[in-house]
């Protein structure tokens, strides 16, 4: 048997695999840049630049599409005849009713006492990794509009400052970390904040193309597609979904096979974005994937009332069976300190992530397969509410099966210093 064969000695060339990845990422960074172009409304074939070049771009919609209104009288003119900025026609057609109409009243009375499904989780996390073992998913919940509205912070404020004899000093502020403990978390299992695990997050993420299904009512009120995307791509959308959500909720690193329109109706959405190219940074690997489970009441809404007294957590993970594992990214850009970051994932070092805020009014390109982790700030009402149009990534260039030779690439420098790590 040769020394090749017992795994003593590795050939110059793959011995030195992973520093020659290491140089190409260095070489990558170094071609990025970390500007947030923000253009207005582009012609189809303006937009395929940025779709050609694989680059994110904000677009800003006119600032009348939000503010159409007779303007303030003159002093030269009628007091009784005000004049009028009338929007021009590309305006008009930018004039969501969205803008205007999405306010909670609306969607309680729009979609009335219809079912729609709400993710559920104790910390924000759908969707994320929790104790470096766990892939977890949330628990859905179907409620109408209004009993998920009744179980956001800001509807249960309300209620309470409204209450007979309500006294502001004596509300409840403990402590309750402890609990988070229990499911193998540290705070909140992502860096932030830690939450109270007798609570629950709800958030409005079902990407299956919901507005088409669960809120068809407000069809009218966005446009189906995005003009000078369907035609600089050649296709329809695949899924236009409804978000909507608070500053607890956040989206996990992630990518997804779809060019991505997103827009902000309210509030804002914070994109921390990472392009493909730097996947060697993200230490992807595989995660047991499990459903969080209400041990208060696994099938229907609960109201905020019924807030468990018990000393465990309200929520519990329970791994698929049988076992499923599913490949996803730990690391936390925008909560975890660098420094902890670079102790558990040293290539991140190299990795140059950038923040793009996006207002409401404007809509951000993500083109398909960039990470991308997604924060949000709430509006005066205690809502941020996006819209995003998917479109099928194309297949026939030479993206994806780029994207296919970096991924096997990765698993060879991986089980390359796996091997190492093990005979050392």
């Amino acid at each position: 048997m040769t020394r090749t064969e017992t795994g003593e000695q590795d050939s110059p060339r793959i011995r030195d695999a992973a520093s020659i990845k290491m140089r190409l990422e260095e070489e990558i960074v170094s071609l990025i840049t970390e500007t947030q172009e923000r253009i207005e409304i582009p012609t189809a074939l303006q937009f395929h630049r940025y779709v050609a070049a694989n680059r994110p771009v904000v677009i800003s919609l006119p600032p009348s599409s939000t503010t159409i209104h007779p303007s303030e009288p003159t002093a030269s003119s009628s007091s009784t005849s005000p004049q009028r900025l009338e929007p021009t026609a590309g305006e008009k057609a930018w004039a969501w009713p969205a803008f205007t109409k999405w306010t909670n009243d609306y969607l309680v009375k729009t979609l009335g006492s219809k079912e729609i499904t709400v993710a559920c989780t104790p910390n924000g996390w759908a969707d994320a990794v929790v104790g470096d073992k766990y892939f977890a998913m949330p628990c859905e919940k179907k409620m109408t509009f209004e009993q998920f509205l009744d179980g956001m912070p800001i509807r249960a404020r309300q209620r309470k400052t409204q209450a007979p004899g309500h006294d502001r000093q004596g509300d409840d502020e403990e402590s309750l970390s402890n609990g988070v403990q229990d499911l193998g978390l540290d705070g909140d299992g992502q860096g932030a904040v830690a939450v109270d695990p007798y609570q629950e997050v709800r958030y409005i993420q079902l990407q299956n193309g919901n507005l088409m299904t669960e809120y068809e009512e407000l069809l009218e009120d966005v446009p189906p597609q995005i003009p000078f995307v369907s035609e600089a791509l050649g296709k329809e959308p695949d899924a236009v979904n409804f978000w909507y959500g608070d500053e607890r909720s956040t989206t996990s690193l992630h990518k997804d096979h779809y060019e991505n329109m997103y827009a902000v109706i309210t509030g804002r959405k914070i994109f921390t974005l990472i392009p493909p190219t730097e996947q060697f940074c993200l230490h992807e690997k595989q995660y047991i994937a499990a459903t969080y489970v209400d041990t208060t009441d696994n099938s229907t809404a609960s109201s905020s009332s019924s807030t468990p007294t018990q000393t465990t957590p309200r929520y519990k993970l329970e791994p698929l069976d049988p076992v499923v594992l599913t490949k996803w990214i730990a690391l936390n850009p925008s909560h975890e300190p660098e420094e902890e970051l670079f102790e558990k994932y040293p290539r991140y070092q190299m990795c140059q992530p950038f923040r793009v805020v996006v207002n409401p009014g404007e809509m951000l390109y993500l083109p398909a397969m960039w990470y991308h982790q997604v924060e949000q700030e709430p509006d005066h009402e205690g809502k941020c509410i996006a819209v995003n149009w998917w479109y099928d990534m194309g297949f026939e260039g030479d993206r994806f099966s780029n994207a296919a030779f970096m991924t096997s690439l990765l698993k060879l420098v991986d089980d390359i210093e796996g091997e190492r790590s093990e005979r050392h």
